[in-house]
């Protein structure tokens, strides 16, 4: 008995759906490969983004496994298009798209914020914030409020950890640009180029009066390793000057 197939979360749309060798369209030439908007999913996460599979299978809500066997499909049928010179279509399926998140601007009445934090303040670089403040907000209004330790350093530890937490938006000082990309790719809003107190910082977000800033504001070339001393300072809205 073939199982259930499981519901799958879609973040994002294919920008061309129909691709075929010059001297043919898709609908007159012969052997047309099908790839799945699940399957075109799981390649945008993890082989244009970047991402590792167990974040993919975050931002997806499936099974790493279920990621493994959508990357392997994907990966087979576009090695066919491309070697035997055959039309590609991307399916789409209106209703793959009811578990997408919409705009935060647009679903205030409830959303979870975490925000880089030491001390009651904005930590000044996402790859090595020592802790989260998380809250849940809802009607504009904070319903629930703790501080999480972050889990490892690393901008590919803390997106997994902030998808697990369920979190919409990230609130920042310095962030790079890969960082920028995995929490874009799991639909995490960012508020970067902020400094000063998390709480303060929560509220104006929720008021509106937070500027979205989502753009790399790190002059670093990787998150992933951070054990070199910052010697640049712009004063709490970059990298900054910290000795841990």
């Amino acid at each position: 008995m073939p199982r259930k197939p499981s519901p799958k979360t879609i973040r994002s749309r294919p920008s061309v759906r129909f691709f075929a060798p010059s001297e043919s369209e898709f609908g007159t030439a012969r052997g047309g490969i099908t790839l799945l908007l699940e399957e075109w999913e799981a390649l945008r996460l993890v082989d244009y983004i970047g991402l590792e599979q167990t974040v993919a299978a975050l931002s997806m809500d499936i099974s790493r496994q279920s990621v493994q066997m959508l990357l392997s499909s994907a990966r087979s049928k576009l090695a066919r298009a491309v070697v035997e010179g055959l039309p590609l279509q991307i399916q789409v399926d209106p209703k793959n798209f009811g578990n997408t998140p919409t705009l935060i601007t647009k679903r205030n009445s409830s959303m979870k914020i975490a925000v880089t934090t030491q001390h009651t303040q904005v930590f000044p670089h996402f790859g090595r914030t020592p802790e989260f403040y998380i809250v849940t907000a809802k009607d504009g209004k904070i319903v629930e409020e703790h501080i999480i330790p972050a889990p490892a350093e690393g901008h590919g530890a803390l997106v997994g950890f902030l998808v697990s937490q369920g979190v919409d938006a990230l609130i920042c000082g310095g962030i790079g640009g890969g960082a920028v990309n995995s929490l874009r790719a799991a639909g995490i809003q960012i508020y970067a180029g902020a400094s000063g107190s998390v709480k303060e910082q929560v509220l104006s977000l929720l008021s509106g009066q937070l500027p979205q800033q989502g753009d790399a504001n790190c002059d670093h070339h990787s998150e992933h390793d951070h054990d070199h001393q910052h010697d640049h300072d712009h004063s709490g809205h970059g990298c900054g000057h910290h000795h841990e």
